[in-house]
């Protein structure tokens, strides 16, 4: 994992402005509080297809990713291991999606 990484990830958590874990991420997309929600490699398919499901049906469309990373990584970088999980703040969101996808812009298609 990179260091740009492991450094958003330990802020998003720091700040409160993370949501790790599927209840806690699905609640926070049917809030809508979430911006971006990332599920990690080694996920199931079964909770990447229902996690994307919820991001579709939310009316502001927060985003979907599938990380690249694990759980492990994650939780090494934010000492919350957790497949699933979800950032709650727009700026924040946007740099990280910015850095796992390599460069692509928040707005983007992909």
């Amino acid at each position: 994992m990179k260091n740009d990484l492991k450094g958003i990830l330990g802020l998003c958590r720091r700040a409160g402005k993370m949501s790790p874990g599927h209840d806690a991420a699905v609640t926070s997309i049917k809030q809508r509080k979430a911006f971006l929600a990332v599920v990690c490699a080694d996920s199931s398919d079964r909770l990447k297809k229902e996690i994307e499901n919820e991001c579709r049906f939310d009316r502001r469309k927060t985003k979907f990713l599938a990380a690249d990373f694990t759980m492990q990584d994650l939780g090494l970088a934010t000492g919350k291991k957790a497949g699933v999980f979800t950032v709650n703040d727009e700026n924040l969101a946007k740099r990280l999606y910015t850095i796992i996808t390599g460069g692509h812009e928040y707005d983007e298609k992909i």
